[in-house]
């Protein structure tokens, strides 16, 4: 039931992440081993870019669905895959989830639901 969802939304300016691309510190921060993973895998700058920036606001997203922040929630508890058809998934959480790019810019949405009791 709608009522029941919990939404969060994060907007991410991505040239301000150029730079972190290559900070190994950073990305284990922010990434889990299986995002790291399928961020080793891409072959160019922009397509890491996109990929970083899309889990960080995804992961920003996942807290302010669940009126947290990050610190009480951490980077790593929401983790991004990609499923057959290279659509975001959780695979941690029941969420739905969507990224999108544009320009400089990139944008997050997650909606959590509650079990029906």
């Amino acid at each position: 039931m709608l009522s029941k969802s919990k939404v969060g939304i994060d907007l991410v300016y991505m040239p301000r992440y150029l730079n972190k691309l290559s900070n190994k510190t950073f990305l284990e921060k922010i990434l889990t081993d299986k995002e790291l993973e399928l961020f080793d895998k891409l072959n160019n700058e922009k397509r890491k870019l996109e990929f970083l920036c899309g889990r960080f606001a995804c992961k920003e997203a996942y807290a302010k669905a669940l009126k947290r922040g990050i610190g009480v929630i951490g980077f790593k508890d929401f983790e991004v895959l990609k499923d057959k058809n290279n659509a975001p998934y959780s695979s941690l959480i029941d969420a739905e989830i969507s990224i999108s790019h544009d320009g400089d810019y990139c944008i997050a949405i997650v909606v959590v639901g509650e079990k029906d009791e």
